[in-house]
């Protein structure tokens, strides 16, 4: 509905600012004259004085109604209704004037704040469902594992594993189902770290190689008696970087644990390193089955989990990647991941050399 209030009130205005004194002075010029001629003449000789002064003004106050009306009324009303619209909480409502002048160029200032607005919308909607689904998911993750070792341990207790190799097993499901307990954990604490600002960082200068040999030795060891496999390229590159160890350590552990988890038995694990201009650059590979391309820009996002089957037989909250991006980062460096068709999926990150 049209409200012409404003519209009204602007052409009053500018009768009483235009016209009136031209009344006034058209009632002046006519008592003067009338006052040395007699009523007839005197009005008969006003008449062209008034149409030849009111005419160009009554033309220039339609023009500016005309101008105020279609260049400040009609997008003030447009801003107005656009406002009114925002306060109500729908942000899809674009602004039409596109006029090159100021009210054109404050439409268009009003109109990025609004698409910002939209896009914070959204991106706050999208993270609060996956911080729903994320809740639902660790929910499940935690119940799973949980009534796994339950059900082991009243069956010990009744006496179920009279034999040796029998005890053993379950002993084994019991300590792979802590595990799988303690990884979710340890992703949602140092998650609740990231998220309150508060995963400090201990750097220090250290050699590249040191570094390495330090981080990769003690995987090593847990792939001694595993069937998958791990392959470390030596020498390590020479120079010094600026790291803190203990959490590029969890960076290592998250690709590798990822790698192994998701390639199964038969994995082959590939870590190698090397110097990339003036920086670290060490890979990750694997010969796992590629990941979908429509998930890998989103990898790295929290609480991302793209194949939803894998992810809920494996469990996890989908942090463990935003962490290690957080965490790179951190260190100046930058994450990525592409895959190699038939060969697997390639996970590789970057540090600045000291120089």
């Amino acid at each position: 509905m049209k409200k012409p209030g404003l519209r009204f009130q602007m052409v009053t205005s500018m009768f009483i600012i235009i016209l009136l004194p031209l009344l006034l002075f058209s009632i002046f010029v006519g008592t003067s004259y009338s006052n040395n001629a007699p009523a007839d003449k005197a009005y008969t000789g006003m008449i062209p004085v008034v149409i030849l002064v009111s005419l160009p003004l009554i033309c220039c106050t339609i023009w500016m109604t005309r101008t105020i009306t279609r260049k400040i009324l009609l997008p003030l009303r447009e801003l107005t209704l656009v406002a009114e619209q925002i306060v109500q909480g729908n942000m899809d409502c674009p602004i039409t004037y596109r006029a090159n002048d100021e009210m054109g160029r404050f439409s268009a200032v009003f109109e990025l704040m609004r698409t910002r607005l939209l896009e914070s919308k959204v991106n706050q909607d999208a993270y609060e469902q996956a911080r729903n689904e994320l809740i639902a998911s660790i929910s499940h993750d935690l119940r799973t594992p949980l009534s796994s070792i339950r059900g082991y341990v009243e069956g010990l207790q009744d006496g179920v594993a009279q034999d040796k190799v029998k005890f053993e097993r379950y002993l084994s499901i019991i300590r792979d189902k802590t595990d799988k307990l303690n990884d979710l954990i340890e992703d949602l604490f140092r998650f609740s770290e990231l998220e309150s600002g508060q995963l400090q960082m201990n750097y220090e200068e250290i050699e590249c190689d040191l570094l390495l040999e330090s981080i990769v030795r003690p995987l090593e060891y847990e792939f001694t008696e595993a069937r998958a496999r791990l392959t470390v390229v030596r020498p390590f590159p020479a120079g010094r970087v600026r790291a803190d160890a203990v959490r590029l350590t969890q960076v290592f552990n998250n690709l590798v644990g990822n790698a192994t988890k998701y390639a199964g038995e038969e994995a082959h694990i590939t870590i190698a390193a090397s110097h990339t201009g003036k920086r670290l650059k060490v890979i990750v590979s694997d010969n796992g089955t590629e990941i979908a391309p429509e998930h890998l820009p989103h990898l790295f996002e929290r609480f991302y989990r793209g194949d939803k089957s894998r992810s809920s037989q494996w469990g996890g909250a989908g942090l463990g990647l935003a962490i290690c991006k957080y965490i790179i980062e951190a260190h100046g460096g930058d994450i990525g991941v592409h895959t190699l068709p038939g060969a697997g999926n390639v996970f590789s990150f970057t540090l600045p050399l000291i120089t």
